[in-house]
């Protein structure tokens, strides 16, 4: 479900960005303006087409993600088994929160390059970030504290760590 939302933010984000790019152009405000007004298009053109890549992995991340809960539950019982289930079914977890903590950078830095009343779709796939990034944070967490292996356990927590961070890191002023 946290894939779908993020998928669902991330179409919101491109649309927002889409829709600035169909705006007019500024001919008015001298050769200077001009010049920002096309730079300005030419990084809201690059969000747009990196969140297009970013949305097709989420999608993937939507389509594989039963698969690997399958692959926990069926683990159980087979120590071995179930410690690389759980080590799969994080790593899809935290590329989910990475792919995630991404979209949200760009979401913030859109919301620099637009105006007028399309922020409110930035500030709608904000929220649906939040809740992307933590179903997937808590579902990989759930996957790290199940774990037996102290290293791998270890180097999960830390990665994941980093990940909330990164997520976190800019919330006082979003929104």
């Amino acid at each position: 479900m946290s894939a779908y939302v993020a998928a669902l933010a991330m179409g919101l984000i491109q649309m927002a960005g889409r829709i600035s790019l169909k705006r007019k152009k500024k001919t008015d405000c001298g050769p200077e303006g001009e010049k920002k007004d096309t730079e300005n298009r030419q990084t809201i053109q690059k969000i747009v087409d990196s969140m297009e890549k970013t949305k097709r992995d989420t999608f993937l991340i939507v389509n594989l993600d039963p698969q690997v809960y399958q692959e926990v539950m069926s683990a159980y019982g087979d120590q071995k088994k179930l410690e690389d289930a759980l080590q799969n079914s994080f790593r899809l977890q935290a590329e989910l929160a990475f792919l995630v903590v991404m979209a949200k950078e760009w979401n913030r830095a859109l919301a620099d390059l637009v105006s007028g009343s399309i922020k409110n779709d930035l500030i709608v796939a904000a929220a649906l970030l939040e809740g992307a990034f933590r179903g997937a944070y808590h579902t990989a967490m759930i996957n790290v504290h199940s774990m037996k292996d102290p290293g791998q356990k270890e180097h999960s927590e830390k990665a994941l760590a980093e990940l909330k961070t990164r997520f976190e890191k800019g919330d006082a002023g979003a929104g």
